[in-house]
């Protein structure tokens, strides 16, 4: 699997340089639990400005990971969902977290040993 990679593209970089920016992952991961408005998002991911949520919702959807849907209604709105290249990152957020839970202290435990 580390052989992918040769002088001309490799899927790992390609991929982290992607997933890597700040908050895109996170988006994805909340969208993983379904459609969710701009609104939503904002507020699930808390501490995310509307500029930066903007710009890495563009992102996704120029990638073909997120969908963005204009629905008819007064006033209208817009949701955003997972496309299923975007679903297929499910796989990819869960072995996160389960290297996560084996591997990764929580910030209270790891200062208590180090203090």
């Amino acid at each position: 699997m580390a052989d992918e990679c040769d002088e001309i593209f490799c899927p790992v970089t390609a991929t982290t340089q992607l997933l890597g920016q700040k908050w895109t992952l996170e988006i994805v991961r909340t969208l993983i639990g379904g459609k969710k408005r701009f609104n939503e998002l904002s507020q699930a991911l808390g501490g995310l400005n509307a500029r930066t949520l903007s710009a890495r919702l563009r992102l996704l959807e120029t990638e073909g990971i997120v969908e963005r849907r204009t629905l008819s209604a007064i006033p209208p709105w817009v949701e955003y969902e997972l496309t299923p290249k975007g679903r297929a990152l499910n796989a990819v957020v869960e072995s996160m977290a389960r290297w996560g839970r084996r591997w990764m202290k929580p910030p209270a435990e790891s200062r208590a040993k180090s203090g």
